[in-house]
């Protein structure tokens, strides 16, 4: 699945164990509940989900200067 997140949108997952996430275009951070630091991605990078626990995945942008990120979530 294929998602496009606007600046400052947030992604919220619950049980998302084994799921990739990859970055197709912009930066994004991924905090994940029991990790003790946050990933910050950018294109070409991926990040796989450990626990199901909550996931949040939010665009880095500044203002005005980047239109966001696009993702792809997969098994």
């Amino acid at each position: 699945m294929v998602l496009q997140l606007k600046c400052n949108d947030l992604l919220r997952m619950l049980g998302a164990r084994g799921l990739c996430i990859e970055v197709l275009s912009g930066r994004v951070w991924v905090t994940e509940q029991g990790k003790a630091h946050d990933a910050f991605l950018g294109p070409g990078r991926r990040y796989h989900v450990c626990g199901d626990g909550l996931v949040l995945v939010g665009t880095e942008c500044v203002a005005d200067e980047t239109p966001g990120a696009e993702i792809a979530v997969q098994q």
